[in-house]
């Protein structure tokens, strides 16, 4: 599965997929501006998406990101605060 930008995404919705997902760990992918990455920058655990070892940022303990049905919104820990729009469509 990937994640693509959906149209709440600063960026507008894309072709590309920014991420891919491979378990429960979330890698950069061919469309994040960084380009793909071999270390997971997230990790899922449960509907919540929190900052791993190969994020810019290191590891997280509060959830940037909330899975909902076939959609990603930022969650409590982004640096934008909670969203009610979809960043990430996820196919």
């Amino acid at each position: 599965m990937r994640l693509y930008p959906a149209s709440g995404h600063p960026q507008g919705s894309g072709g590309q997929a920014w991420f891919r997902i491979q378990g429960r760990e979330v890698y950069p992918d061919v469309g994040h501006p960084n380009g793909s990455g071999g270390q997971a920058w997230f990790r899922i655990q449960g509907r919540e998406i929190y900052r791993y070892v190969g994020h810019p940022n290191g590891s997280g303990g509060q959830a940037w990101f909330r899975i909902q049905g076939k959609q990603v919104y930022r969650y409590v820990g982004h640096p934008q605060g909670s969203g009610g729009q979809a960043w990430f469509d996820i196919r």
